[in-house]
């Protein structure tokens, strides 16, 4: 009985159940304009007048948008992945309302307590630019550094 059933699957070919194929409402681009949207209002958060909305993607995958408070502009968040302009890798992003730094943590988890590769950004208004520094032992222990 299982050899005919191996053979039924053959003959019509291997295909994705369809609870697992991607579809079209899943990506509307009206699911990232309600996430921007909503996260913006709880207000500014980095730089002054700028809202980091971060959302996640699925399993290791978070994205975000920067949003101007003022104009209402969006922009992209520093990325790793040159053929992915709103996702990053298992990033953990710092900031504050107060400074134009943001530090992403590459590599780890919110929970992880071992060292992981820490990037450094200076936001200049409309693009990130990244600096050189050392990274420190404790890598999320500079959310109470000023």
């Amino acid at each position: 009985m299982s050899f005919l059933l191996g053979v039924l699957v053959l003959l019509q070919g291997w295909q994705i159940p369809v609870t697992l194929q991607p579809v079209f409402k899943e990506f509307s681009v009206k699911r990232f304009r309600t996430m921007i949207r909503s996260g913006a209002e709880s207000g500014p958060n980095f730089a002054g007048h700028y809202t980091v909305v971060e959302w996640g993607c699925g399993t290791e995958c978070f994205q975000a948008a920067i949003v101007d408070a003022k104009t209402g502009r969006i922009y992209i968040p520093p990325t790793f992945d040159k053929n992915s302009a709103y996702s990053f890798e298992s990033s953990w992003l710092h900031f504050r309302r107060d400074s134009n730094l943001m530090i992403a943590c590459v590599d780890c988890r919110k929970w992880a307590d071992r060292e992981c590769r820490q990037r450094y950004f200076v936001w200049e208004g409309d693009h990130f630019t990244e600096i050189s520094r050392q990274p420190r032992q404790d890598p999320h222990n500079h959310l109470s550094r000023d």
